[in-house]
């Protein structure tokens, strides 16, 4: 869409027909949606003010609202959908149903392999998910730290739906290693868990749990589907020769949330301003690329994983943490997903520490 809009021939392919479900929550936070076409509006299913952290364990429970939404409720085929008809207008081709084959490297670009046929390039960027082809053919050997997610599409009784509606619900602690979720949509409830270690196993084990806990015991129909989500950047890199990863591919997610969409847009765009300002010469994309992801992604991540160590492997520091400044964290992280605040202000500013010793302090 960038790269359309400044006037670059741009195809996308996509390996399934468009638009296709994807497993995912469907929320898209704040920081995600102001870097998002207006189109996001339209693919609204609820708009969510509300956040609601809950802490089963000690049966605490912590409630930030805004005036703006938090989270947009979406179904991610819509969402994919309304972008790819943006790119379209912005003068990029959709090739839809035309999985990708290998590549091979040419004197000045790249010919690209697909179902459907060759395609000529000056540049390739692998957006295909954390498992996807384009970086295995490109070179990498490395797949990105990944973690298990398990999303289930609950169907409910209209009352039930609209005594969720409104808020998006998180609860720590089930599993202990992560958390679980509840977002409402128009018609049912996006139900989910997730581990934040890789190789966990036991979500499907622990979903009827969480759903007697949220009181969803008795439900009209369940649909279950798992995922991977990549909370650690490649440690290979994100650029080799004239190919380079954004988003899930290069391993952005955010390590706190798991939340992936706000970084794939921002690497997207860094890509795209790599390109342009690169005047297609592999070595000056690649410095650009580095130094934008650098600035705009990667220092802010190296701050969230201390953040996330802390919650999902220190469970007593985490219920400690939160029983003193439970009502601060939650609003400083939900100022981090709608971006008013960023995770190296939270972990830099010793006036956070100076207020942790004080309720540390206190009887």
């Amino acid at each position: 869409m960038f790269l359309a809009n400044a006037g670059a021939r741009v195809v996308l392919v996509e390996r399934m027909a468009v638009p296709r479900y994807k497993t995912c929550g469907g929320g898209v936070v704040a920081r995600a949606v102001d870097r998002l076409p207006g189109c996001v509006g339209a693919t609204a299913e609820r708009r969510c003010r509300t956040v609601e952290l809950g802490f089963p364990d000690d049966g605490s429970r912590f409630v930030v609202e805004r005036d703006q939404p938090i989270v947009t409720m979406t179904m991610r085929s819509e969402l994919d959908r309304a972008l790819l008809d943006v790119a379209r207008n912005a003068g990029a081709e959709v090739r839809d149903r035309c999985a990708f084959r290998g590549l091979l490297e040419r004197s000045r670009g790249l010919e690209v392999e697909t179902e459907r046929g060759p395609l000529r390039a000056r540049f390739l960027i692998g957006a295909d998910g954390a498992n996807g082809p384009v970086a295995r053919h490109a070179g990498w050997d490395d797949v990105p730290y990944c973690v298990p997610a398990l999303e289930a599409e609950v169907r409910v009784d209209a009352a039930t739906l609209q005594r969720f509606s409104g808020t998006a619900r998180f609860d720590f602690g089930l599993p202990a290693d992560g958390y679980a979720w509840v977002f409402p949509k128009r018609r049912h409830l996006s139900v989910g868990l997730l581990h934040m270690r890789r190789g966990a196993r036991g979500l499907k084990a622990l979903l009827p749990r969480y759903l007697d806990a949220v009181g969803l015991s008795r439900v009209d129909g369940i649909d279950v589907h798992g995922s991977l989500i990549p909370v650690r950047p490649r440690r290979g890199g994100f650029v080799r020769g004239r190919v380079l990863l954004a988003g899930d591919s290069a391993g952005l997610a955010d390590p706190v949330t798991g939340e992936g969409i706000s970084h794939a847009i921002e690497s997207g765009r860094v890509a795209a301003s790599a390109l342009l300002n690169g005047e297609l010469v592999p070595a000056e994309v690649a410095r650009l690329y580095r130094r934008g992801l650098e600035r705009r992604i990667l220092g802010e991540l190296r701050f969230a994983r201390p953040l996330a160590h802390l919650l999902y492997r220190h469970p007593r520091l985490r219920r400690f943490a939160f029983r003193r400044l439970g009502q601060s964290m939650c609003r400083v992280i939900t100022d981090v997903i709608v971006g008013r605040g960023s995770y190296r202000r939270i972990l830099s500013s010793p006036a956070n520490y100076l207020r942790l010793l004080r309720r540390v302090a206190l009887p």
